[in-house]
């Protein structure tokens, strides 16, 4: 297992068992304490939006988009090669909404969800279920989820994806946790903190 992160915490918390002849803490205890590093909160200012995501997750991002890649056991040196598609993968992809756009509901919604979440063309190979929208405090909160199917030939198993669209009068935020189907159990608490602790506060 690589590791290079050190642990970043006071010489007082690490036994003497703990430090080499230098006085330095081992290789193996800066492992231990990068593999129990917990959550961390990322912002984005342009969009005005905040999220707490594993730190042992590589990040990817773009104009009002972020993505965190992870290995499904939040193992901090599997995630830095993974693939996204056989990733724990957790998106947030933000955009500023023209005056002129045309009202986005159910519609737009199902037509969106097979490429930008599973990447197919045939809107038939996805299945969307429990789809809920919401209208308060000025906003709009779409719900929902999302299967994709599995594709042989590229060894990706089905995977399930978990749904927020966040739409308010200037911006729409489409928020996300899709992750093999073998594994929604093992990430569901990253997934349930991914969607709960999400925050816009720029209008």
């Amino acid at each position: 297992r690589r590791c290079s992160r050190s642990s970043g915490r006071p010489r007082g918390w690490l036994r003497p068992a703990d430090l080499d002849a230098a006085g330095h803490a081992s290789a193996a205890v800066r492992c231990r304490s990068a593999a129990h590093a917990g959550p961390k909160v990322y912002d984005n200012r342009e969009f005005g939006y905040s999220v707490t995501i594993p730190s042992e997750c590589r990040l990817e991002q773009g104009p009002g988009t972020v993505e965190a890649i992870c290995a499904p056991d939040l193992d901090e040196a599997k995630s830095v090669d993974i693939p996204k598609a056989k990733s724990f993968l957790l998106e947030i992809d933000g955009e500023a909404i023209p005056p002129d756009a045309k009202p986005y509901g159910e519609a737009e919604f199902r037509l969106d969800v097979p490429e930008t979440v599973c990447g197919e063309a045939d809107a038939t190979r996805v299945k969307i279920s429990n789809l809920k929208i919401e209208n308060a405090d000025g906003k709009t909160v779409i719900t929902a989820d999302a299967v994709c199917q599995e594709i042989k030939f590229l060894g990706l198993e089905q995977r399930q994806a978990r749904l927020r669209y966040i739409l308010t009068p200037k911006y729409r935020f489409r928020t996300m946790a899709r992750v093999p189907a073998s594994e929604v159990e093992r990430t569901k608490a990253a997934a349930d903190t991914f969607f709960s602790t999400f925050k816009h506060t720029a209008e």
